[in-house]
C-alpha cells in the first residue's frame, strides 16, 4: 500500500513538472515584440479592444488604459511634448470646470515653469513621457533607461516634492523592456482607450474629433489628447457638456489607482 502511494505521488510529481516545462516553453514571449498601441473603437459604451499582445503585456506590468469600467466617469490625460501657446487656456478651462488631469511631459517642456507650476498647484498630476520623446523599443535596453530615468532626476531636481505615480511611452510604442524598466522606477504605464488625431500644428476639425469622442465613450475612459493647435481649448470646451449630456462625469486621476489593464 506505502509502494502504491509513493508510486502515485512520483508520478503526479513528475506529472506536474511537466505541465510546468510545457507550460514555459508555450508561454508567449513578448520581450521582443514590438507593441504599437492601437485599439478597435467600438460605439456601444464598451471598452475598446486593444493591440494584440498589447493588452496582455500591460496587465503582466500592472499598467492601465481604463478607469474602472462600472463607474461612468471618464479621465483626461495630456501629452506635451514642447508648448505651443494653449495650455494656459487649457488649465483655465480645467480650473473653471473643476477637472482635475494628468499632462505626461517629456525633459524639452520642463523650461514652462509657470505652466508646470500651474499644473501641480491647481491639483494636477504630471506624468513622465520620457526625456527626448524617442522611439522607445528601437534603444537598447540602456537606452530605454535613460530615457525613463532622465526625466525623473531632471523634473526631480526642479520639483523635489512632486510625486510621478505614470508612465506614458512615447506614441504608444513599447516592449516588455520598456515596460519592465518603467516598473522598476516605480512608475505605472498608463495608455488609452479613446484618442484622436490633433497631435498636428494646424487647426484640427474640432466638429469631427468632438464626434469621435462621443461616439467611442464608455465607462472608465482614458482620453488621450494634445495641446497642439487653437482647436485644442475650443475642443475641450465643446466636449464637456456633451460627456455630461451622456451622463458622465470626469473622473479625478486618484481613481485610477483601481484601473484596470
Amino acid at each position: 500500500m506505502k509502494r502504491n502511494l509513493h508510486s502515485l505521488l512520483c508520478i503526479f510529481i513528475i506529472s506536474i513538472s511537466g505541465v510546468y516545462m510545457l507550460y514555459t516553453l508555450l508561454k508567449p514571449t513578448y520581450t521582443h515584440t514590438v507593441i504599437s498601441w492601437g485599439l478597435i473603437p467600438n460605439t456601444h459604451e464598451q471598452i475598446p479592444a486593444a493591440t494584440i499582445g498589447g493588452s496582455q503585456l500591460l496587465h503582466e506590468y500592472k499598467g492601465l488604459y481604463v478607469g474602472v469600467p462600472q463607474d461612468r466617469s471618464v479621465y483626461f490625460t495630456f501629452d506635451l511634448g514642447s508648448e505651443s501657446g494653449y495650455t494656459d487656456d487649457i488649465l483655465n478651462i480645467l480650473k473653471d470646470n473643476n477637472i482635475k488631469a494628468i499632462f505626461f511631459l517629456c525633459s524639452g517642456y520642463l523650461t514652462e515653469k509657470h505652466l508646470i507650476d500651474r499644473m501641480i498647484t491647481e491639483g494636477h498630476l504630471i506624468g513622465n513621457h520620457t526625456d527626448k520623446h524617442k522611439d522607445l523599443p528601437t534603444l537598447s535596453s540602456k537606452g530605454i533607461k535613460k530615457e525613463i530615468v532622465a526625466f525623473q532626476q531632471k523634473f526631480k531636481k526642479q520639483y523635489p516634492h512632486c510625486e510621478i505615480k505614470y508612465f506614458r511611452p512615447p506614441e504608444g510604442r513599447f516592449d516588455e523592456r520598456v515596460l519592465k524598466r518603467a516598473s522598476a522606477e516605480g512608475l505605472r504605464t498608463m495608455l488609452w482607450s479613446i484618442a484622436i488625431r490633433d497631435w498636428e500644428e494646424t487647426p484640427m476639425d474640432v466638429e469631427h474629433n468632438l464626434e469621435i469622442i462621443i461616439q467611442r465613450l464608455h465607462p472608465g475612459a482614458i482620453i488621450l489628447l494634445h495641446i497642439r493647435n487653437s482647436g485644442a481649448s475650443e475642443l475641450l470646451m465643446e466636449l464637456l457638456p456633451r460627456i455630461a449630456e451622456k451622463g458622465y462625469r470626469a473622473g479625478h486621476p486618484d481613481e485610477l489607482s483601481s484601473g484596470i489593464f
